[in-house]
């Protein structure tokens, strides 16, 4: 009898957790690339290691000059429905960047120990694990307010700084581990957040890495107009897990506000989109081990958008992202979220992974530039086809006698000659057919006219740019 109960009991909870319906979502991704002239110069000596102001990749053992790799993306999430007022939800993934490169390993690249780049901004907090849980959390609903508890991905804006990783293709995911209570009141948004990002090292304070913050949000569908700002302190305690890319020692203590506006409005078939993030405070020792840096980065992002009718739309967007210019007292380089790109070529990849197994070749930011982008964009019932023009130049570079930054590295040195500002010129082309509701099959290209920017070298004698290119065919799989 008593084993009956038990068999009883057992059967029953089982019964009920079959019960509860489960929505899965997810990605599916498969893609190969080719990238001709990676380094972007004429020369095949490898001389990325002379000085910290040359702008070398360094060239990959063999001294092959182009680049070949095939990469996929794989994400499960379920939504679980307890009831009314509950819903649960994961997301499930593998390797680096939800996913990695054909015929590597499953684990986590270039992030166990954030980079300067990275630190103010953790959008992976996974470690070196074959199964990665980027989400799990709860949504209450309530009377007052909804509320999220645990790691729970975040957006806000046009994702420069905040960004969910839910479009198609996003390899990353800015992610909160923490509460926020969202409140709507009439056409007000009102989002209150607690987020640790990180306590690696130990479980006190010493060790912390910490954000909180509030945003607010006034979206009007009627007049098709939206507003609104966020507010944010990042804390970083002394003994935080974020390291200098000049000292490669820890930061120690950052206090970093952000405040982030974000405008929206259409005009009948007009659209245009604002998002300035502004960014000040102390960065810790960002270029010594002994003097604390201030930090004050800046961008501006717009994005104009003309729908002509269904076929035809056009596009005209552009920003500044502020660089650093080297002075040690003064932190100045914004680095965008990695998901946030301007083309398919300039700024898409870390091109230093090429060479160096053990970084991501998709953890890539747009960062130290001002940029113009024109496109045009078809749309047929199965398919699409967008033409793209960019341009883009340097936001600080290198002046003889004087110090600077190198933004690749992320290393100061003293420049003993001019370095022009000119990234270059590409050209885009992108090409995508919906085979049915949920599979995808296309491919892309990016030509860079290379500027004279990737010539320098701190030399007399600068290197001979060259002209590169990226083709890419994929299929995915979004349900």
């Amino acid at each position: 009898m008593k084993n009956f109960f038990k068999i009883s009991t057992i059967a029953c909870f089982a019964s009920s957790i079959v019960a509860l319906p489960i929505d899965w979502h997810g990605e599916v991704h498969f893609d190969t690339n080719k990238i001709t002239d990676f380094r972007r110069i004429d020369s095949v000596v490898d001389n990325s290691a002379v000085n910290n102001g040359t702008q070398e990749y360094a060239l990959a053992d063999g001294k092959i000059a182009n680049a070949s790799f095939q990469s996929y993306i794989f994400k499960l999430r379920p939504e679980i429905i307890v009831n009314d007022s509950t819903t649960i939800i994961a997301e499930l993934t593998t390797g680096s960047g939800y996913g990695g490169t054909f015929g590597d390993s499953t684990t986590k690249k270039d992030g166990t120990n954030p980079r300067l780049s990275t630190g103010l901004y953790t959008f992976d907090t996974v470690r070196s694990n074959a199964l990665n849980v980027t989400q799990a959390y709860a949504i209450f609903y309530a009377d007052t307010a909804t509320y999220k508890v645990g790691r729970q991905n975040t957006h806000w804006g046009l994702g420069a700084l905040h960004n969910n990783g839910e479009a198609q293709f996003s390899r990353h995911s800015t992610i909160r581990d923490g509460i926020t209570a969202d409140f709507k009141i009439g056409n007000f948004n009102i989002d209150l957040y607690y987020s640790k990002i990180s306590s690696a090292g130990n479980l006190t304070k010493s060790s912390r890495i910490k954000e909180s913050g509030v945003s607010i949000l006034y979206n009007n569908l009627d007049r098709e107009f939206g507003f609104g700002i966020l507010y944010a302190k990042n804390k970083a305690s002394s003994e935080a897990n974020i390291l200098s890319d000049e000292t490669s020692a820890k930061l120690g203590k950052t206090d970093v506000k952000i405040t982030d506006i974000y405008l929206r409005k259409t005009y009948g078939k007009f659209t245009t989109e604002v998002e300035v993030p502004l960014l000040s405070g102390e960065i810790g020792n960002a270029y010594t081990t002994t003097t604390n840096s201030n930090y004050k980065a800046r961008a501006v992002l717009v994005h104009n958008t003309f729908k002509l009718n269904e076929r035809h739309q056009f596009s005209l967007n552009g920003g500044m992202v502020s660089g650093d210019d080297g002075v040690n007292n003064s932190f100045n380089a914004l680095y965008l979220h990695p998901n946030y790109q301007v083309a398919n070529l300039l700024f898409k990849y870390n091109l230093n992974a090429v060479s160096d197994s053990s970084q991501n070749i998709y953890d890539s930011y747009v960062t130290n530039t001002t940029f113009f982008k024109i496109a045009h964009r078809y749309d047929s019932v199965n398919w699409s086809w967008t033409n793209s023009l960019i341009y883009a130049k340097a936001d600080e570079v290198a002046k003889a006698g004087e110090n600077a930054f190198n933004h690749n590295k992320g290393k100061t040195f003293a420049a003993s000659f001019d370095q022009k500002d000119d990234l270059g010129i590409e050209f885009d082309s992108d090409f995508s057919y919906n085979w049915n509701a949920s599979v995808t099959f296309g491919g892309s290209l990016g030509y860079l006219m290379t500027g004279d920017y990737f010539a320098y070298n701190n030399t007399a004698n600068p290197n001979v740019v060259k002209d590169s290119y990226v083709l890419q065919a994929f299929a995915n799989i979004k349900f």
